[in-house]
């Protein structure tokens, strides 16, 4: 068996002792546990019409269904001063740019732009296509250049980024959990440390929407349901178990 077979995870069988809190959403959606969809099933859920996506909705997780989900193609933001504009229009192109007084943009980074998180005077730059039989991905980062702005690249990633979310632990640990258009990695900006934690995974087509950490359990909200992945603690982080949630057997 290859260490690409090693990486890549299957479901088991038996169901994983769920936080409550999960349990819970899951329940009040009407998800069960489904097989992995494959061939036919897998084709179904791709043209399903329903987009699941994980909230925090008042303090409470929450689990939408939304027909026909269309992802914003602008993300405004204001860093050091600045107006940023992120903008994603899929194979038509994307860019990071920097809008002076007079209207007029200065493109930082030429490529779409998938998602922005803000840590303290650092603003970090997710970006990334899947299209047709490519993908390809990035995370770069904004910082403070006096009183304008510069970016940087920090690493490639194996694959294009659909959904983002900060990890961080009691002891100062900070770093991001990464879906991609067909896998899951982890990046640590202090150490510019990327760990793959699965590969080739189902959701390749099913476009994830979403994703909320809770306790060692991911759960990522796609197209026709939910996956929930469960991660053993320590170091270096693995994964244990890929499971899916739908409303009906595939």
């Amino acid at each position: 068996m290859t260490a690409r077979m090693l990486i890549c995870l299957l479901c088991f069988a038996s169901s994983s002792c769920f936080s409550g809190e999960i349990e819970d959403a899951l329940n009040r959606a009407g998800l069960v546990e489904t097989p992995i969809p494959t061939g036919e099933a897998w084709l179904a859920a791709n043209h399903h019409l329903v987009d699941y996506v994980i909230a925090n909705d008042a303090g409470k997780l929450a689990i939408k269904e939304l027909k026909m989900l269309r992802q914003p193609q602008e993300i405004k933001l204001r860093f050091n001063g600045k107006t940023l504009i992120g903008e994603n229009k899929g194979e038509w192109g994307g860019s990071l740019s920097v809008v002076s007084q007079d209207g007029t943009k200065q493109i930082l980074i030429p490529e779409n732009i998938v998602q922005l998180i803000q840590e303290e005077d650092e603003l970090f730059v997710f970006t990334g296509l899947a299209h047709l039989f490519s993908a390809h991905g990035a995370i770069y980062k904004v910082v403070r250049d006096k009183e304008d702005v510069k970016a940087e690249k920090l690493t490639l990633l194996p694959g294009a980024p659909q959904v983002v979310i900060a990890e961080r632990n009691d002891r100062g640990y900070f770093g991001f959990l990464i879906v991609t258009n067909d896998g899951l990695v982890r990046f640590t900006p202090k150490y510019l440390d990327l760990k793959v934690l699965a590969i080739d995974q189902f959701w390749s087509g099913l476009y994830p929407t979403s994703a909320q950490l809770v306790d060692n359990q991911l759960m990522i909200g796609m197209r026709s349901g939910v996956a929930v992945v469960s991660t053993a603690a320590g170091i270096p982080i693995r994964v244990k178990q890929i499971q899916y949630f739908s409303r009906n057997a595939q």
